[in-house]
């Protein structure tokens, strides 16, 4: 017998458009420790060379760029994740619901050769927030980071109340405790799912 799986690449966020993705926006919050100031959250004008022949002619590509410093070495993080304002205008977290069977999530990052891990956070369907490493992030330059959602991770519910599939909460990048704390940039473009 012959087992053919068909499979559809889903882009989440090419990072080209800088307004709200219908009703949500990208946010940063950092750890007990971040610098005053920081995170900082912007686009940039530019893409990683691979992907540059994706973009139509005429078309300025964007990335998504984070800057972050803390006051002192440890387990410090930040979080990446999509968001949406309340009516008293603060931004609350908005998980994104993944269709289908994901095999993989993968987006280009942009490493500045620190010893930060980068990991993404999922909540499977019935509810429980799962953080999978993606990269460490000691490289410098451009990376098509892949990370592959293990078989363990229930991505359907058996159960009419809740989340119905699996969803995206956000990246979060944690530093080495004993890593240089000093500012640091992350870049981020084409994330998507198989």
């Amino acid at each position: 017998t012959v087992t053919t799986t068909s499979y559809d690449s889903l882009m989440v966020d090419d990072f080209d458009q800088t307004a709200e993705n219908g009703d949500w926006v990208w946010y940063v919050q950092g750890s007990r420790f971040v610098a005053d100031g920081y995170p900082k959250l912007q686009y940039f004008e530019g893409a990683p060379n691979s992907v540059k022949y994706l973009l139509k002619e005429g078309v300025v590509g964007k990335v998504l760029g984070v800057e972050f410093a803390f006051n002192r070495k440890g387990d410090n993080w930040v979080e990446i994740f999509p968001a949406k304002q309340d009516a008293n205008g603060k931004y609350v977290p908005q998980n994104l619901p993944l269709k289908g069977d994901v095999d993989h999530v993968d987006v280009w990052v942009w490493g500045g050769g620190y010893s930060y891990n980068l990991d993404l956070l999922v909540r499977d369907a019935d509810g429980r927030v799962h953080s999978l490493p993606m990269t460490k992030l000691s490289y410098v330059g451009w990376r098509n980071v892949k990370t592959t959602i293990p078989g363990w991770i229930n991505q359907h519910s058996r159960f009419r109340s809740g989340a119905k599939t699996m969803q995206f909460v956000g990246f979060r990048i944690r530093t080495d405790p004993q890593a240089p704390v000093d500012i640091f940039t992350v870049y981020f473009d084409q994330f998507k799912y198989l």
